[in-house]
């Protein structure tokens, strides 16, 4: 493909290679220091965000597969990251859940990110603003597409 080519300056073509950009970043800048891939931060993040999920909601939360997730907790229990408890309610049922250092960690990533981050959109001036709203407002639509492919509600636009 040219550099020239139509494709590469739509919507959904900028869109994908800044999120990628900005992957290539955090892993870059971030994650590879303190020995974590971006796909192990993503599955702490959703661990950090759901509160003792299960693999099951994890994989579900993130769309990966069942074995793509027991090896992302593999990796994370091995690093000290994460530990595994079972259910009270249901002894079968095992619980991930962040250790203190894990914790500690995901916070300090947050607080590199937010400042990379802060610096990187800085160059959208006055419009940063009225960006992130527009961010939204296409996150809800696409969500809404994504409800009507599975013949559910769609959300509403705020």
């Amino acid at each position: 493909m040219t550099r020239n080519s139509w494709f590469i300056e739509t919507e959904v073509f900028l869109l994908h290679e800044i999120v990628a950009r900005l992957d290539r970043l955090a892993r870059k800048r971030v994650l590879d220091s303190i020995g974590l891939s971006y796909a192990e931060f993503v599955l702490a993040m959703a661990v950090n965000e759901m509160g003792r999920p299960s693999q099951a909601e994890v994989g579900a939360l993130l769309d990966m597969s069942k074995s793509l997730v027991s090896q992302r907790v593999g990796g994370l229990l091995a690093k000290g990251f994460l530990i595994q408890q079972r259910s009270a309610e249901n002894r079968r049922q095992v619980r991930l859940e962040l250790t203190t250092a894990g914790r500690k960690t995901l916070e300090t990533i947050y607080r590199q990110l937010a400042g990379n981050a802060e610096m990187l959109f800085d160059v959208l001036g006055p419009a940063r603003s009225q960006f992130l709203q527009s961010l939204r407002r296409l996150r809800i639509a696409i969500a809404a597409a994504e409800a009507s492919l599975e013949g559910e509600q769609p959300p509403t636009l705020r």
